[in-house]
C-alpha cells in the first residue's frame, strides 16, 4: 500500500526560521522525510537547501559556518540596506546553480511581486533568484528584479502557505508555526557583535563616508584634499562617532520597522493557521530568542527538535492509517 504523502510548510521569521532544521531532523530520524516543500522567508532558504540535496546535519553546520558578514552586501540606503546579490551568489553554490526541475524534492517558494501587486509562487527556473526574493524583507534586503517585476519578503502576504503543499499533492500537511512572541524576545546579550550592530555600524560608517567626500570633493587638488580629510579624521575619526551613535540607547530604524512588519505578519499567520486544513502544526518554543539571532544555531535548531517530537506519534499514526 502507497504511503501517505507529507508535505512540510517552512514559515517566516529570520533567524527563528533556523528552527526548520530541527523539524527536519527529527523527521529524518524517524524515516518521515517531507515528499513536498513550501518555503517563506527563512523557510524557503532552507527548504531550498534541503531539496537540493543537504542533509538537516549539513545545514545545521552550515548555519553555524556561514559568517552572515561575508555574504551581505551593504549599500547605500535607497530601498534597502543590503544589496543582496552576495546572499543569491552563496545560495546559487548550496544548491549546485540548480533549477527546481532538478531538485530531489517538489519545492514551492513564496514570494510578493510589488509590480504586480499579488502573491507569487515560484516553482521553475533558477532556485537561488527565487530564494533571494522571498528573503527580501522590506527595508533591510533591496527588492531584486527579475524579468522586470520588483519581489519582496513572501511573508508580507502569506507567511504560512499550508495551501500551496496541498496543491502540490500532499496527503498530510505540516505547518511550522513560529509565530509565538515573547515579552523578552530580544533575549541576553550574546556574545560578539550583534546583527543590529553591525548594520548600525555599517550605517555610520556609510554616512560618514558619504560627509567626507561632500565635504571634501575629489575636484579639490589632491594635497588640499589630503590635509583637509586627514584634519576631519582627527576631530571626527569613525571609531569616536561609532561609539557616540552606536553606544546610545535609540531605537535604530530598521529594527522598528521590521518589528513592526513582525507584528502585522505574525496576526497574519495566526489567522492563517486558524483557520488552515494543517494535519499537524509545530510550534517551537522560542524564548529568549529574536529575529536577528543568527548566532543561536544550535538553540534554534534543538527547539525545532523538540517541538517535532511531540507531534511524531501523531505523524505516525496518520501515516499508517
Amino acid at each position: 500500500m502507497k504511503r501517505k504523502t507529507i508535505g512540510l510548510v517552512l514559515s517566516s521569521g529570520s533567524a527563528r526560521g533556523l528552527a526548520h532544521i530541527g523539524i527536519l531532523k527529527v523527521l529524518h530520524k524517524y524515516h518521515l522525510e517531507p515528499n513536498y516543500i513550501a518555503g517563506v522567508s527563512m523557510g524557503a532558504v532552507v527548504g531550498a537547501l534541503y531539496a537540493a540535496g543537504h542533509s538537516p546535519e549539513e545545514l545545521q553546520e552550515i548555519a553555524k559556518t556561514t559568517h552572515w558578514r561575508d555574504i551581505v552586501d551593504f549599500t547605500i540606503p535607497k530601498a534597502g540596506l543590503i544589496s543582496g546579490r552576495m546572499v543569491e551568489d552563496k545560495i546559487s553554490n548550496l544548491v549546485h546553480q540548480k533549477k527546481f526541475e532538478q531538485l530531489a524534492i517538489p519545492l514551492c517558494l513564496i514570494a510578493y511581486d510589488l509590480t504586480a501587486k499579488t502573491k507569487v509562487v515560484f516553482n521553475k527556473g533558477d532556485v537561488a533568484p527565487a530564494v533571494r526574493a522571498s528573503i527580501s524583507i522590506p527595508g533591510i534586503f533591496a527588492p531584486p528584479t527579475i524579468n522586470r517585476h520588483k519581489y519582496i519578503d513572501g511573508g508580507v502576504s502569506d507567511p504560512v502557505p499550508f495551501d500551496v503543499v496541498q496543491d502540490m499533492g500532499a496527503d498530510i500537511v505540516i505547518v511550522v508555526d513560529l509565530t509565538e512572541l515573547e515579552k523578552s524576545s530580544i533575549g541576553p546579550r550574546i556574545k560578539g557583535k550583534s546583527f543590529l550592530e553591525d548594520i548600525k555600524e555599517e550605517l555610520v560608517l556609510q554616512e560618514l563616508f558619504n560627509i567626507e567626500n561632500y565635504l571634501f570633493p575629489k575636484r579639490w587638488p589632491g594635497f588640499i584634499r589630503k590635509v583637509s580629510r586627514w584634519i576631519f579624521e582627527k576631530l571626527l575619526y569613525p571609531t569616536r562617532v561609532l561609539n557616540i551613535l552606536v553606544g546610545r540607547d535609540v531605537p535604530l530604524v530598521t529594527k522598528v520597522f521590521y518589528d513592526s512588519l513582525l507584528v502585522l505578519s505574525n496576526n497574519l499567520a495566526r489567522e492563517r493557521i486558524k483557520n488552515s486544513k494543517a494535519d499537524i502544526i509545530v510550534t517551537p518554543i522560542l524564548k529568549n530568542i529574536s529575529w536577528a539571532d543568527f548566532d543561536r544555531v544550535d538553540d534554534l535548531v534543538n527547539a525545532g527538535e523538540e517541538a517535532m517530537e511531540k507531534e511524531i506519534e501523531k505523524l505516525k499514526n496518520m501515516i499508517q492509517l
